[in-house]
């Protein structure tokens, strides 16, 4: 079985909102291919002068992140 070629069903970033962090300075994953998949995806996405680990090094706006997809999910849900 190549895992590369499976289908998964039901992936929730095709049908749920999604947020990103693009972090510009990483080495690890290379900032256009996370431009490509948050772009995919559909995310809401914050670019970041960051290594591949914003959380450590920028965690004020990964927080900040977090909670704008909070209210945001749950004003959807109030409004619904």
């Amino acid at each position: 079985m190549n895992l590369f070629n499976q289908k998964a069903e039901g992936t929730a970033w095709r049908s749920k909102p999604s947020w990103y962090v693009l972090a510009r300075s990483d080495h690890t994953v290379h900032p256009d291919l996370q431009r490509f998949a948050a772009k995919r995806m559909g995310a809401t996405t914050r670019e970041t002068d960051s290594s591949h680990v914003p959380m450590l090094s920028q965690p004020s706006l990964v927080l900040d992140v977090i909670r704008s997809a909070a209210q945001a999910v749950m004003t959807s849900r109030r409004a619904a």
